[in-house]
């Protein structure tokens, strides 16, 4: 898959999500809260260095549309904490 030349929907960037890599996925999408927090915050998917490496100020950078304040608010959910591995 050729993140740089192709757009892919949600659905298909889950399916190859490890495969992939996140920050790629950050710089070359358009992603929404959900996906952001589900998949490249998550750190069961964060494989290599460069990925262990990526903050909510990065996701802003990449992501202008989304908030910081409504994704941090959405990162420390009750129903995320577990996903970003901030388990109770």
């Amino acid at each position: 898959m050729d993140l740089h030349k192709n757009k892919y929907d949600r659905e298909t960037l889950k399916k190859n999500i490890y495969s992939l890599n996140l920050v790629e996925i950050l710089k070359t999408h358009h992603l929404d809260y959900s996906f952001v927090v589900r998949y490249i915050l998550n750190t069961n998917y964060q494989f290599t260095k460069e990925e262990q490496l990526i903050t909510i100020d990065d996701v802003v950078r990449f992501q202008p549309h989304l908030d910081k304040v409504i994704l941090e608010k959405e990162c420390f959910t009750d129903d995320n904490d577990s996903v970003l591995g901030f388990d109770n």
